[in-house]
């Protein structure tokens, strides 16, 4: 018995032999897992750049890259000895919520806001491993209730003054106790990272610290700003983003002071975060020259050179 068709020839499906085909479910950023990397140890033994820049950013271990960071950073800090932040404006504080604004239940989530890109759900159950050390890169030149400026307005500082205030979040009080290379290996075993991380971190440092002279690279400085731009750089490049919380725990600050870090390094880069294959390996070159340059010049000045304004002599009475 041949099927019934249609006046168009075609076949007409009983209903028994109908398909219901019901719509996929919607996403939920929240609960994909994404690519997680293999948290284990750095490849210490991975090879250092060529000497001649010949090298392909494609090609590059990421291993590599924390290598050619971690020693133009490095060779900047060294070169640039010792350097005091602006001291803080001063400013009237704000004025505390009273009594009745702080009993009205509700009012202070009235305006929290979910995350629209969650973080990648990776299990923190090494971090509380005995292996892993706790360590701390000192507390923050600049606290944390330390006024902002005036950006817009009437009252609006300089664009100088704004720069050397968001500049002094970057101080440590004294140099942390951990030195950059193991500061970095312990970045990447816990938190890895991509080799266009690493690069794009060091284009950032560049433009504050080489090009623009906003954040001077010393050893108070060199943590928070690798820091900073390691996380930045993964926000802006990558799909992968550690927990606020794992990175901030790995990296030796607490979360405010992370957050914080972010904001100064977006706004005094102009929130011009974005890199090209190009621009990597340019910039890459130029802060290699830069840190070679320092310390050359480094070398040739005598031990008993100090870089600083004699002082004033009171005139006697």
């Amino acid at each position: 018995m041949e099927p019934a068709t249609s006046a168009t020839g075609a076949c007409s499906p009983s209903s028994s032999q109908t398909i219901e085909h019901e719509p996929p479910s919607p996403p939920n950023p929240s609960v994909d897992a994404g690519i997680i990397p293999p948290i284990a140890s750095p490849n210490k033994n991975a090879p250092s750049p060529p000497d001649d820049g010949q090298w392909d950013v494609f090609e590059l271990l990421p291993e590599t890259a924390m290598k050619m960071l971690c020693r133009s950073v490095q060779a900047l800090a060294n070169a640039t000895g010792e350097v005091l932040p602006t001291p803080p404006l001063s400013r009237p504080t704000t004025p505390k919520k009273n009594e009745a604004e702080k009993s009205e239940p509700g009012k202070e989530n009235r305006h929290r806001r979910s995350l629209s890109r969650p973080a990648t759900p990776i299990p923190s159950d090494d971090l509380k491993s005995p292996s892993f050390q706790q360590i701390d890169v000192g507390s923050p030149e600049a606290s944390f209730s330390e006024p902002s400026v005036h950006e817009i307005g009437a009252h609006a500082e300089s664009v100088r003054v704004q720069h050397e205030a968001i500049a002094r979040k970057f101080f440590s009080r004294v140099p942390p106790p951990v030195s950059l290379e193991e500061y970095l290996m312990r970045l990447q075993r816990f938190c890895p990272m991509s080799t266009g991380v690493y690069l794009a971190a060091g284009v950032y440092i560049y433009k504050l610290g080489v090009e623009e002279k906003l954040v001077p690279i010393t050893s108070r400085t060199m943590h928070r700003l690798v820091l900073a731009s390691l996380r930045v750089a993964m926000k802006a490049l990558e799909d992968l983003r550690y927990p606020q919380e794992r990175f901030a725990g790995v990296g030796g600050v607490r979360q405010h002071e992370l957050r914080t870090l972010e904001i100064s390094l977006c706004y005094l880069t102009d929130f011009e975060l974005q890199v090209s294959n190009d621009m990597l390996y340019q910039k890459t070159i130029a802060l290699q020259q830069a840190a070679e340059k320092a310390s050359v010049l480094h070398r040739k000045l005598s031990s008993s050179f100090q870089p600083r304004l004699p002082m004033r002599q009171k005139a006697n009475a």
